[in-house]
């Protein structure tokens, strides 16, 4: 199976009418969640998330959405061990990655960042790499770079944070990306996505499959359909 990406924007969703529309279509869980978050922002992204991962999933042909978890907690869906998926958000924007293999993917707002936060938790070349760079808006573009395939890597192994930041190393000084870890004798493989849109975005497999060149762009305003 390709691995499928989406991503949408929740600026959309301050909408209220295409708010409550979406809202009454997604499942009870779905809802709950959404319901829990106390600002407006986390509201949109909570059912975004949702909303974006029912949409990729309908595409795989997956009709019961019964998630259960695994002993980390990630979720997973009941019925369909054939079927894996993740997803992200940050800023406006949220993300879903879709495989038959163990997947993890991210999407981070570019900001400036304050690079005493590599010092501490990135592994040791990481950091030093981030010093290399020659000026500040080089080095958030590579720290978040970092972010987006580190956590893409620790949700793929399904440890997400129980990983340390510092227990494995992205290397970028060849032609693929690829990670130098102890956490297991899987080879993981990764695939960036450029949009120039301010965010960075990034999924890792833990099989070699093919992945999409570009992202599938969703319009919610379409999903009422």
């Amino acid at each position: 199976m390709q691995i499928k990406v989406y991503t949408a924007d929740v600026s959309e969703l301050e909408n209220t009418e295409l708010f409550m529309c979406l809202y009454s279509r997604v499942t009870p869980d779905r809802r709950a969640k959404t319901d829990r978050m106390v600002f407006g922002k986390d509201r949109r992204l909570s059912l975004g998330a949702g909303v974006l991962l029912e949409a990729a999933l309908a595409a795989e042909g997956v009709t019961d959405l019964s998630m259960t978890t695994e002993h980390n907690k990630k979720p997973r869906l009941a019925h369909r061990d054939d079927i894996k998926f993740n997803i992200s958000h940050s800023g406006t924007k949220v993300m879903c990655a879709v495989s038959d293999h163990d997947i993890g993917c991210d999407v981070e707002q570019i900001v400036d960042i304050d690079m005493e936060i590599a010092k501490r938790f990135f592994f040791a070349e990481e950091y030093e790499a981030l010093m290399k760079c020659t000026c500040r808006e080089s080095r958030n573009d590579l720290f978040f770079r970092y972010w987006t395939l580190k956590e893409s890597f620790m949700k793929a192994t399904g440890l997400g944070f129980e990983l340390a930041l510092d227990s494995f190393c992205i290397m970028l000084d060849s032609a693929d990306i690829s990670v130098r870890q102890n956490v297991d004798g899987r080879r993981y493989f990764f695939r960036e996505y450029l949009l120039n849109d301010g965010y960075k975005y990034a999924v890792c497999s833990a099989e070699k499959t093919e992945s999409p060149t570009d992202i599938i762009k969703y319009d919610y305003s379409r999903l009422t359909g």
